[in-house]
This record gives structure tokens, sequence and C-alpha cells, in this order.
């Protein structure tokens, strides 16, 4: 099945190339500035988004991550002690929260979970269904 979209050109060893594209790259993909991060390019798109507040556990795989975001005006990062307390982040809607991998992603996933509960229609904090 063809899924390709536009001309393709061979290569010299009969090989079939990417199709030459001469649009000029997004925003995103941008280099003229060097220093970008994607740490930088993350803060910056959280607060277009709205995200005001970011939950995170520091870990030491993350805090790189958490520099840049700190660096942020737009940001204020919210330390918690487990990842059950960053998952609460989207209590208000959108939200933000940074953990490590493995057992912290896993852990924050109940909190993501459950964390907006008390705002379901006809539902009350603490109630059981």
């Amino acid at each position: 099945m063809d899924t390709a979209i536009g001309p393709r050109r061979a290569a010299a060893n009969g090989a079939v190339a990417c199709p030459a594209s001469s649009s000029p790259k997004p925003y995103y993909m941008s280099t003229s500035n060097s220093s970008s991060t994607l740490g930088r390019h993350l803060a910056r798109r959280l607060v277009q988004v709205g995200v005001r507040d970011v939950f995170a556990v520091p870990g030491d795989f993350n805090l790189t991550l958490l520099d840049e975001l700190m660096a942020e005006p737009g940001l204020r990062l919210v330390g918690c002690c487990n990842e059950l307390n960053a998952g609460y982040a989207r209590a208000r809607g959108v939200g933000a929260c940074a953990v490590t991998f493995t057992v912290g992603g896993l852990s924050v996933l109940n909190a993501i979970a459950t964390g907006g509960r008390g705002q379901q229609p006809g539902g009350r904090a603490g109630a059981s269904r």
C-alpha cells in the first residue's frame, strides 16, 4: 500500500528517498536560537496553554528539567513529597507534574486518575459509587 504524499525521488543506488521540501520549517524547528532546549520549549508551551503551577517530585533524572521549569517566569514549581501529591495537578483542569520514570510514573497515574473526581457532575469528594 502506497501512502506517500507528493513525488518521490530515487537515490543513485535505486533506493527511494524522501521528497525534497522547499517549505520553511515550523516555529518549533527553528534553529535561530542555539541556546534553546527542550525543557525551555516545554516550559513556554505550558504557560501558553494556561498552566501556572507545576507539581514536582525532584529526582536524579528530572533535575535538569526542573531547572528549566523554574527559570520560566510564568510557572511556579510546587515541590511534593511523593507522586500521589503531584498527581493532583489535574484537579484544576489542565495541569502539569514532573516525576521520575518507572515507579514514579506508575505511582502518579493513581493520583491523575482520581484528581478530578470531586469535580464530576453529581459527584462529591469521598463519595462512593
